[in-house]
């Protein structure tokens, strides 16, 4: 367990905070710009929203994991939409941890239109309750998840205290190289000072909003997060009693980012299988 001061504690929880008011902003615009689609998609019994070009991967990954009869979960899980695809491989409970108000209240609306065993709690990540402990046999973690957490151990030890003994997790993420290019660089203008410092510990502020279904830009609420380098994810994984048994990185891209767009010679996300000791 970390001990922390009431000042680092504050400090994360203010940032908590900022962030689920700007998802719970996001979130409309998500909604808008899908215009119920996955409401009326999810009332197909094999519709699934793991449908994209990178997504290929995942699957085959999935299936030599083997979800048959497995409780799992997503943390965090947006609206829901991929734990609930997820129950496709044979699933028997799921389980989605969220801190957005509004992606958790359409997470519910869509577990009641599938009718999958799937619930949804709105909670902040690192508070989720002890009665989860040793709970699951499988965690996903998806694409945009760990950026927001300022101390990616604080992180992991919770998804290591979820996990059943010999649980596995599965992150496919977007490569922190990606992230070079969140702040404005442009490969047609040359804009190189606009690139994202690899090394930088203090957090950014996403301003232009994060609406990365339908591209709007508005006037984002205050909202943070972190480059996080892959040794510092490896670290805090292999720190919280969780074993690497497979780390893979690919040039597929996953962010819907035009500048990485031209830029397939570098990682651009990657996969980590992990099982806990």
């Amino acid at each position: 367990m970390v001990v922390q001061n009431s000042s680092d504690f504050m400090m994360k929880k203010t940032i908590s905070e900022s962030n689920r008011d700007a998802w719970n902003q996001a979130l409309k615009y998500h909604q808008k710009a899908r215009n119920n689609s996955l409401q009326i998609g999810f009332k197909n019994p094999e519709f699934t929203t793991l449908n994209r070009d990178c997504d290929e991967i995942l699957i085959i990954k999935l299936k030599n994991i083997g979800l048959s009869g497995k409780t799992i979960a997503q943390i965090p899980c947006n609206n829901g939409r991929e734990l609930l695809s997820l129950m496709h491989f044979g699933s028997k409970e799921g389980l989605g941890f969220d801190i957005s108000d509004i992606a958790i209240s359409e997470a519910k609306e869509l577990a009641e239109i599938s009718k999958l065993n799937v619930k949804f709690e709105r909670v902040d990540i690192l508070e989720i309750d002890n009665k989860y402990n040793s709970y699951f046999d499988f965690i996903y973690i998806s694409e945009g998840s760990l950026q927001w957490f300022p101390d990616l151990n604080d992180y992991f030890s919770v998804v290591s205290r979820l996990l059943k003994k010999d649980g596995k997790i599965l992150i496919f993420e977007i490569h922190p190289f990606a992230y070079f290019f969140e702040n404005g660089f442009d490969i047609k203008k040359g804009n190189f000072e606009k690139l994202t410092s690899y090394f930088n510990k203090d957090p950014y502020n996403y301003k232009n909003g994060l609406d990365y279904v339908g591209g709007v830009e508005y006037e984002s609420k205050e909202c943070y997060w972190f480059m996080h380098k892959i040794s510092n994810i490896i670290s805090a994984i292999l720190q919280n009693d969780i074993e690497i048994k497979e780390f893979n990185e690919y040039n597929v891209e996953m962010a819907n980012n035009n500048s990485i767009k031209f830029l397939d010679k570098f990682p651009l996300s990657y996969i980590i299988v992990g099982k806990k000791k």
